[in-house]
C-alpha cells in the first residue's frame, strides 16, 4: 500500500509491476493508460490492473492523489 502523488502535468514514471494493483482516487483529475486505453480519472474512482499490464498516470491539470495496493499470490 502507498500513496502516490503528481503535481500537475508531473511525468509518471512507472513501470509493469509483478503483482496485481487497486488505485483508489483521493483528488485530482487526469487520465489513467491501461495498455493503450485511456481512462478518466476523478475523485473516489476505483481501478484495477493486472500484474505485467503497462499502465501510467498522465495529463493531470490539478494535484492528483491515490492510493494503491498490491495484491495476489506470493511467489
Amino acid at each position: 500500500m502507498g500513496l502516490l502523488v503528481l503535481q500537475s502535468g508531473e511525468e509518471d514514471t512507472q513501470t509493469p509491476h509483478t503483482s496485481d494493483e487497486v488505485y483508489y482516487v483521493i483528488s485530482g483529475n487526469g487520465f489513467l493508460r491501461i495498455k493503450n486505453k485511456d481512462y478518466p480519472v476523478s475523485q473516489d474512482k476505483l481501478f484495477f490492473v493486472a500484474k505485467d499490464v503497462e499502465h501510467y498516470f498522465h495529463s493531470n491539470s490539478q494535484e492528483l492523489k491515490v492510493l494503491y495496493f498490491f495484491g495476489g499470490p506470493d511467489n
